[in-house]
């Protein structure tokens, strides 16, 4: 169990309140203070918190112990009730020692739901949640019990619907998906879901809505993830290895795991297929907001747990030298993938060629022809290429990045040492080398050194990070040289108005995310991304949410520009940018710890650090 959770640390490090966790803190602390948000575009049109209880039990935690100290504690709980839920499930498909493999299988290969989400996540938000109590639902499904896994599900549903929706589907296919009864259930559902759409009834109401012009471009743009017709090449290959992954560990499954895995298959690529009919074709507003290809998440975890007993399985005599060293090599690339996504475009082919390779070896032929050893030669020699590529650009980016995501790098050497031991360990592999040569005290104390490496890394928050999270009170020097009344810009991030001064922030490419819920928030948030576009500030870089109006280094703000963005917004009560304007007067906060961000450069965008921050009242002093 030691090495398990080795396995977990190393795979997920701890960066505080990063990326969508910033949207459930600010949701928690809108619950208390409410009144210090209400100007808020993420809040003015209503939010997703309308949705879920999860703020109702992290609001009290934060007034009890602070934002950073909450944070931390629900984390490392969150995380906690998610592997007992998958140890529940485990315990139920398997028995003895497969039970280890099949925990191994899903904590170490990253489960993605698309590109942008994966299970198991490092960060705070509902979503991990509502998986553990989907695993517990599957868990006591398996076990054929209807009514207590349906209330588990109604449970997560109220955590975060979105992610709890696949474990519907599957909990439905597996007691009624062969029923008449359970159909015409589905058909009273239906039909009471038009009369609560009829009713105005949130969320049904959006059932009988279509996205306009105006809000569909907008979302198109904001929220393309959310478009099964504007995935590109990244997310096919993700969603392509999913497939492969379930296609692969199938025929080694028992009759009831089987179908298990076929079900959600069918689940997966259904919410793929209803998110692109529903969404990309339809426009309907309820189908594109229920994100339902986020449901290949429960497809991925349910494969993973038989992809290790299943490469056990794979022949091991002679004659089948070939199929067995590719799957290793596969699985090693499908590893890196949790270090860096780009790895999928190397890990996806590899698939393919080791199950053509294994399909020849076990179809009765002796070995690989001289023309087939060849291209396979080839092939692994073009993957050996581009992963090395791939570790120097990762590892190069992580160390210009340090200051800013930590280094997850670091895990990996832990993470390999982790798994040796597991492979070595007698009690789950009775030839293993270990059984032998060294005692039962010397494995717990390896064991033990590598949880003590794995602890020691596994805070990978930044300076700037642990500065926001933890400082309870704004600091009075930063307050007294901006208003008090009004929403500020705060260039290049949004946590410091949210977390750090707990107050509205007018203007961020982040807070569009709620364009795909609200029209309201589409168009304002839309006006004012067309007005601040024009500064070329930290929000607009190039390949991100909020387009860069121009290539390059972007040029001084000039005095015209920010008084038009004042005259455009008069509700914003400040500018915070990261570089003064040409001709006017400015106040400067110096923070105590350098804040770094990406900037656009000539060549791109490289990771900069600053300690001065340029403020600007509205209308702005000249």
């Amino acid at each position: 169990m030691l090495l398990l959770g080795v396995m977990w640390l190393t795979t997920r490090p701890f960066i505080g309140i990063l990326w969508d966790s910033e949207f459930y803190a600010v949701q928690a602390l809108h619950t208390l203070w409410p009144a210090r948000y209400a100007d808020d575009l993420y809040f003015a049109f209503g939010s997703q918190d309308e949705f879920s209880i999860f703020s109702r039990i992290y609001a009290p935690v934060i007034a009890m112990m602070g934002l950073a100290r909450a944070n931390l504690l629900l984390t490392v709980l969150a995380q906690l009730c998610w592997l007992m839920g998958l140890t529940y499930l485990a315990r139920g498909v398997f028995h003895g020692r497969a039970i280890y493999l099949a925990l191994v299988g899903v904590i170490i290969f990253p489960g993605a739901g698309g590109v942008v989400f994966h299970y198991g996540e490092q960060i705070l938000t509902p979503r991990i949640l509502a998986e553990a109590l989907t695993l517990w639902a599957i868990g006591t499904m398996w076990r054929g019990q209807v009514w207590r896994s349906a209330g588990i599900l109604a449970l997560a549903l109220g955590v975060h619907p979105l992610m709890a929706i696949s474990g519907c589907a599957l909990w439905f296919l597996w007691f009624f998906g062969q029923s008449r009864r359970g159909w015409s259930l589905v058909g009273l559902l239906g039909v009471l879901l038009m009369v609560l759409a009829g009713r105005g009834v949130e969320p049904f109401v959006r059932l009988f809505r279509t996205f306009d012009a105006s809000w569909w471009t907008i979302v198109l743009q904001r929220s393309s993830y959310c478009f099964i017709s504007q995935w590109g090449i990244g997310e096919w290959f993700v969603a392509v290895h999913s497939i492969l992954v379930l296609l692969w560990v199938f025929p080694g499954a028992g009759k009831k795991a089987r179908r298990l895995l076929l079900l959600s298959f069918m689940v997966g690529l259904g919410g793929v297929v209803a998110s692109w009919l529903g969404g990309d074709e339809l426009h309907n507003v309820l189908i594109l907001d229920a994100q339902l290809w986020r449901g290949l998440w429960l497809m991925n975890l349910i494969a993973h747990l038989f992809v290790v007993r299943r490469l056990q399985q794979l022949p091991s005599a002679p004659e089948f030298p070939n199929a067995r060293s590719l799957w290793w090599a596969s699985w090693f690339l499908t590893l890196l993938t949790g270090f860096s996504g780009g790895f999928y475009l190397v890990a996806t082919p590899m698939l393919i060629l080791s199950m053509v390779v294994q399909w020849w070896e076990e179809g009765g032929q002796k070995s690989l022809e001289g023309w087939m050893r060849a291209i396979v030669v080839v092939c692994l020699a073009g993957v050996l290429m581009v992963t090395l590529s791939f570790l120097s650009d990762a590892v190069f980016e992580q160390r210009r990045a340090l200051n800013v995501v930590g280094n997850s790098w670091l895990g990996l050497p832990i993470l390999l040492a982790a798994l040796v031991g597991f492979r070595m360990s007698p009690a789950l592999f009775p030839c293993a080398s270990w059984s032998s040569a060294v005692t039962s005290w010397a494995r717990l104390g390896v064991s033990m050194l590598l949880m003590f490496g794995a602890m020691l890394i596994w805070d990978q928050r930044t300076a700037w990070s642990r500065y926001v999270e933890s400082t309870e009170v704004p600091p009075p020097e930063l307050t007294a040289l901006l208003p008090s009344d009004r929403p500020l810009y705060w260039e290049g991030n949004l946590a410091v108005p949210w977390l750090l001064l707990r107050r509205s922030s007018y203007f961020s490419c982040r807070q569009g995310t709620g364009a795909l819920f609200s029209r309201g928030t589409a168009i304002n948030y839309q006006k004012r991304y067309l007005s601040f576009q024009s500064l070329d500030t930290a929000e607009f870089l190039p390949g991100s949410y909020c387009a860069s109006p121009a290539l390059g280094a972007p040029p001084r703000i000039e005095m015209a520009q920010t008084l038009k963005v004042c005259e455009d917004n008069p509700m914003l009560g400040a500018l915070v940018l990261l570089n003064p304007v040409v001709g006017m007067k400015e106040k400067v906060w110096k923070s105590p710890i350098q804040f770094p961000y990406l900037k656009k450069t000539e060549n791109g965008k490289d990771w900069v650090t600053t300690d001065l921050f340029y403020i600007y009242d509205c209308p702005v002093q000249q």
